[in-house]
């Protein structure tokens, strides 16, 4: 079973706590999602099925993680 670290930091990171709630929880999902390599194999549909949310908030949020930094255009 595939697993990843996470830090404390999270709790106190700016650039994690200055997103709204739902972005979070959003940005741990995307972190098990890379981890489990499903990321690489799922269609935006699936990704956005295992998120909970539609595809066009999907976009949204690739997009805000895109430009804090957390993610490039391949969800790495």
């Amino acid at each position: 079973m595939n697993w990843f670290r996470c830090y404390s930091e999270f709790a106190t990171d700016s650039k994690v706590q200055i997103l709204p709630e739902n972005m979070q929880r959003r940005l741990i999902m995307l972190f098990c999602l890379r981890c489990s390599n499903a990321l690489a194999t799922l269609h935006a549909t699936e990704v956005a099925f295992s998120l909970r949310i539609t595809e066009e908030e999907l976009q949204e949020t690739k997009a805000l993680f895109i430009s804090k930094g957390f993610i490039d255009s391949e969800w790495n």
